[in-house]
């Protein structure tokens, strides 16, 4: 065949399989994929068990001599590869996460973004908690698919432009042990070949078993091969579910062996014959050479087809939620087993013609050899490997540095930063912001919120330029991801709701009364620079009571006249900045209505006293300073200064006891300040 000049058209695929080593060299042609060379080589002994490398050196020789065939026959240096692991060693996480959104703001890219991130996150911590139970190595994931995404619990096919107040998003990851991946790589690395892309075997034969116009079909694909029996399913136009049976052609050969005492490799000649020769010769271990008929070998295998068919088929139902997919086709030199598709198909209850044999006749858009020796459906998976790596599937080898650190990362040639983030299972919580806790409080008994601080959201890097999650990655890349800032929760003191005009000055018999506004914070008088919690209770009082006042002073007003700007009023009154309270004791002249008795002393009850140097007679056997006010002329609504109270020459206050012979003196001061209780 003609080989293009042009080595960028070309891919070398290899598919390094249990039993064999096959590789291929194609090209696009228009729409066509076409075959320029293949070879397969069979490996001398069992260097592979279930589809994992366990001799890298023998694996690397029958790869060394299958390169080197095929640079013979195209004339081409191959020193890149695309490559596929066993599905074996594939994992796969279906899961759904869920996150609150703003209702208010329209769902956008970067919300998309992390919620993907988040479910893949997700994805991972369940893969953790089951590598923990089973002691398994490391596992990466290698990509991801979603299902459906949500809009307040409801299956939207796109969220953005949406509003609401809870998104989510329902995805099928798969992963791989680092071990199958280091495996790989290591005999690539002993041939001098460089890996281009890694995909899986399921996706790998999918891709061309089953075109995406099938897909909408519930179909099921099995790639049986000597190791594994890997498993795709397909619904409603997409790959729903991947799956793997631990058992495939070797556990067929295995009977064999013991029956006719053959070694290995002659067993599996021996299996290939099956179903085209009628009397089978081989060479048992010994060295005798013995015939059997093709009927006794049915028998002895009949067992172990049982066995593979109910897996497979268990497998299957499992994956399709209970119930049969329409049809199943089967790849793989496994499905040339006679007799297997028929148990199959009876296990699924379908019909024989609803489980088939897919070869490279069934693959569209192939262009391959006259006389293709791997035609059959051992042929296919290989060129799915090839034409994955070609166009938008596949992993390639890329080395980037994120945040500073190397990584090799498998992802498509079109791998962004969001897809780079999800390999290496950054946290997708550091690229959302999130506003600070709001604080919810009662105020005066009415429910009060104070709201929290908007976060910043998370910058992202890109060699040093401004980019996003959407920004395309490049091989040597760096990337910087300087982690979203959240907003300060929110504070309050109890000093963020009092009054402006926190303070009244309030006259009190003359005198002038300084009142702060004192806040109640869950019942108890609080600091004006306490901090306020979720839940407290905070009253302000916003204007005194004359009581409240009296207190100051150290005055009771029980039983006394209460006076507010010359009208009666009670000690409950609320007072207003700059009114003027009078608190008079009650006299006998109040209670009796009597005007009280003149003349000397005689027979007169009460004490004289002499103020400012009268005298004076007050009718009651005891009083207090205050009641002195009611008989003499001094104007305290007009203060003049500070006023000054003595008895005796002391100073006094207005609840001191004044006695018969007692010398008082009342006067402005003006050198005094006016406000403040005296003391």
């Amino acid at each position: 065949m003609t080989v293009p000049q042009s080595a960028d058209n070309v891919i070398f695929a290899l598919d390094i399989g249990t039993r064999t080593v096959i590789g291929l060299v194609g090209c696009m042609e228009g729409k066509n994929f076409k075959i320029i060379a293949q070879e397969c080589i069979e490996h001398e002994g069992r260097a592979m068990y279930d589809g994992q490398i366990h001799d890298i050196p023998r694996v690397a020789e029958v790869v060394t001599a299958v390169k080197s065939r095929l640079e013979r026959k195209t004339g081409l240096a191959l020193d890149k590869v695309a490559v596929a692991a066993a599905g074996r060693s594939l994992k796969t996480v279906r899961c759904r996460v869920e996150m609150e959104h703003d209702i208010n703001r329209e769902i956008e890219p970067l919300d998309i973004r992390g919620l993907e991130l988040a479910a893949l996150r997700q994805a991972h911590r369940e893969l953790e908690r089951g590598r923990e139970d089973e002691g398994a190595p490391d596992y990466y994931c290698v990509g991801h698919c979603v299902i459906t995404y949500l809009l307040d619990d409801l299956p939207v096919s796109n969220l953005l432009g949406h509003m609401g107040d809870r998104i989510g998003a329902e995805i099928v990851a798969t992963f791989l042990p680092t071990t199958v991946v280091n495996s790989l790589y290591a005999v690539l690395h002993r041939v001098n070949l460089e890996p281009v892309h890694l995909t899986l075997e399921p996706i790998a034969a999918i891709d061309v078993a089953i075109p995406e116009n099938y897909r909408l079909l519930n179909l099921a694909l099995v790639d049986i091969g000597a190791g594994t029996s890997d498993i795709a399913i397909t619904r409603d136009g997409s790959i729903i579910a991947y799956g793997m049976v631990p058992q495939a052609g070797d556990e067929i050969t295995e009977p064999i062996v013991e029956n006719l005492l053959v070694e290995f490799n002659e067993a599996e000649k021996i299996k290939r014959l099956i179903g085209s020769e009628e009397n089978i010769t081989y060479t048992d271990i010994i060295g005798v050479t013995g015939t059997v008929p093709r009927e006794k070998l049915i028998q002895v295998i009949d067992p172990v087809l049982d066995r593979l068919a109910d897996a497979i088929g268990a497998c299957i139902l499992e994956l399709n939620g209970g119930t049969p997919p329409k049809s199943v086709f089967c790849i793989g030199g496994g499905a040339r087993i006679p007799a297997l598709t028929e148990k199959l198909a009876e296990r699924l209850q379908l019909d024989n013609g609803r489980v088939v044999i897919r070869d490279r006749s069934f693959v569209q858009n192939l262009v391959h050899e006259n006389n293709d020796l791997l035609a059959g459906p051992e042929g296919v998976t290989v060129v799915g490997i090839a034409t994955v790596a070609l166009t938008r599937l596949g992993y390639e080898f890329m080395q980037v540095k994120i945040n500073g650190r190397g990584y090799k990362l498998f992802n498509s040639r079109n791998i962004t930063v969001s897809q780079a983030l999800g390999l290496i299972k950054y946290d997708p919580r550091h690229l959302i912001a999130k506003n600070g806790r709001d604080l919810k409080f009662f105020l005066n008994d009415q429910p009060h919120t104070v709201f929290g601080g908007l976060g910043q959201p998370a910058r992202i890097l890109l060699n040093g330029q401004e980019a996003n999650l959407q920004s395309t990655v490049q091989d040597g890349d760096e990337i910087l991801v300087i982690k979203a800032v959240p907003g300060p929760d929110a504070c309050a003191r109890v000093a963020d709701f009092l009054p402006e005009q926190r303070k009244l000055i309030i006259q009190l018999n003359g005198r002038n009364v300084e009142w702060t506004a004192r806040p109640l914070l869950n019942g108890r008088e609080a600091d004006p620079a306490t901090g306020l919690q979720t839940g407290d209770r905070l009253v302000i009082t916003q204007t005194p009571t004359v009581e409240k006042i009296a207190g100051l002073c150290g005055i009771n007003p029980a039983s006394r006249q209460v006076m507010i700007n010359g009208r009666r009023a009670t000690a409950q009154d609320a007072l207003n900045n700059g009114d003027n309270v009078e608190i008079l004791a009650i006299t006998p002249l109040e209670k009796d209505d009597q005007p009280p008795p003149t003349g000397s002393k005689g027979n007169i009850p009460g004490i004289t006293l002499t103020v400012n140097g009268k005298e004076i007679n007050l009718p009651v056997p005891k009083a207090i300073f205050v009641d002195v006010f009611n008989y003499i002329d001094i104007d305290t609504s007009k203060p003049r200064g500070m006023l000054v109270m003595t008895i005796n020459g002391k100073r006094a206050q207005y609840t001191d006891p004044v006695r018969d012979g007692d010398r008082i003196d009342i006067y402005w001061d003006q050198n005094e300040e006016k406000t403040g209780c005296l003391s």
